[in-house]
């Protein structure tokens, strides 16, 4: 009796397995649902038209230096750049250490599928600042996108830096010269003195439009 129950009940194991492959068959389709995770290489973006010249975005990178920046900063975003374009595709100007290899140290214009690329980016912010208006902002875009190729140089308020935040300041700062982020003191082996940290963008005066994913993955930090 043992003997017969066996292939019965491996032929309705095989049907249930079946069962579940069809139900959930949405998974293997060409259109990714809500509860169908993406490739890793794919960046989560947000829908066309819904970016405008002058918006910031910030990343919560996957670098050990952005780490660094999180902690050092108390936030949860280690970079941040500016929306140059916004068809056919976005692109986004920053400067950057190694994004680019080929490009190295310097401020860079990138698609926007590849600053938010999940070799890159745990998780990306959208903000509009409020304080500038839609003329400000694309102006303030126009001079951050005419600065590629500058020179990256992560160094001290007293030393003549230039990373992200300070490409982003001095792009805001042809339209609205009041705008006064505030720097933090570092005191430590390899950092002494101002910086200025993407978390003081976050904290200014903007309107946020989007976080994707909503929360960062949990071994992020």
């Amino acid at each position: 009796m043992r003997r017969r129950l066996i292939p019965i009940a491996a032929c309705l194991l095989i049907a249930a397995c079946a069962a579940i492959f069809f139900a959930d068959s949405s998974a293997f389709s060409g259109s990714p649902t809500a509860n169908t995770p993406l490739p890793a290489r794919t960046a989560i973006l947000p829908p066309s038209g819904f970016l405008q010249e002058g918006d910031w975005v910030f990343r919560h990178g996957t670098a050990t230096d952005s780490r660094l920046i999180r902690e050092l900063s108390r936030s949860r975003f280690s970079h941040i750049g500016i929306v140059v374009q916004t068809r056919p595709e976005v692109w986004i100007a920053h400067a950057t250490t190694d994004d680019d290899p080929a490009h190295p140290n310097q401020v860079l214009l990138t698609p926007l599928a590849e600053f938010a690329a999940p070799r890159l980016s745990r998780q990306t912010a959208y903000a509009r600042p409020r304080f500038l208006s839609p003329e400000q902002r694309r102006a303030s875009a126009r001079h951050a996108a005419a600065q590629v190729g500058r020179p990256f140089r992560l160094t001290a308020r007293a030393e003549q830096p230039y990373y992200c935040t300070i490409l982003l300041l001095n792009a805001v700062h042809t339209q609205a010269p009041a705008f006064n982020p505030p720097w933090q003191n570092i005191d430590l082996a390899v950092f002494r003195g101002e910086y200025l940290f993407p978390e003081a963008f976050a904290q200014s005066d903007i309107e946020w439009l989007a976080v994707i994913p909503a929360q960062a993955p949990a071994d992020a930090r």
